[in-house]
């Protein structure tokens, strides 16, 4: 049994949707990660992010803290088509260095507010993931990276996803973070 998923590095609710892959993982469920620039209007460089209150900001607060993922939030909005597309090429070598890489980019931007935009970063996250820094060096200067990012994009378009994080589950598409018993009740009837 397997679900997609979409995400973008700098959604807070798939920060969180960390945990919700985490759920489905452990019982048994393979998670097929998919990048999706969310915000693609958010030049190189970043853009200043306002200030993040209000319920929306609270409910992240809280659905942060029961997953156990720390949650600082930047003063920009960075710019993510380079991680995304670093991801994609990892992706295309190993789900499971990709993956880690995944949760080390969410950590940098959403923990310790780090320029996920830094191709040294990435180059040192990829690298600690287990995956070949001087190959994603070269597939992000000769487009492979970008073309890999592309494909997800137009895979997203076909279930017509359009926001993050979305989860498709048995040909059916589910859009924005649901609470941890949402999917623990899924993985008991995928399980069947």
């Amino acid at each position: 049994m397997s679900v997609d998923h979409w995400f973008d590095f700098v959604c807070p609710y798939c920060h969180i949707a960390q945990d919700r892959n985490r759920i489905l993982r452990d019982s048994g469920i393979e998670v097929i990660e998919h990048g999706l620039r969310i915000h693609p209007e958010i030049p190189a460089g970043g853009t200043p992010a306002g200030p993040r209150i209000g319920p929306s900001y609270d409910l992240l607060t809280q659905q942060a803290e029961e997953a156990r993922l720390p949650l600082n939030w930047s003063d920009r909005m960075p710019y993510t088509g380079t991680a995304l597309a670093a991801f994609e090429w990892l992706n295309s070598t190993d789900r499971q260095v990709a993956e880690r890489f995944a949760t080390s980019v969410f950590t940098a931007y959403f923990a310790e507010q780090l320029d996920i935009e830094s191709l040294d970063l990435l180059s040192t996250l990829a690298e600690a993931a287990g995956g070949d820094p001087a190959g994603l060096g070269a597939a992000l200067a000769d487009g492979t990276a970008y073309g890999a990012l592309v494909l997800s994009e137009e895979h997203a378009a076909k279930y017509e996803v359009m926001t993050t994080p979305t989860w498709v589950v048995t040909g059916q598409v589910v859009s924005g973070l649901r609470p941890q018993r949402w999917f623990r009740d899924l993985t008991r009837v995928l399980q069947g």
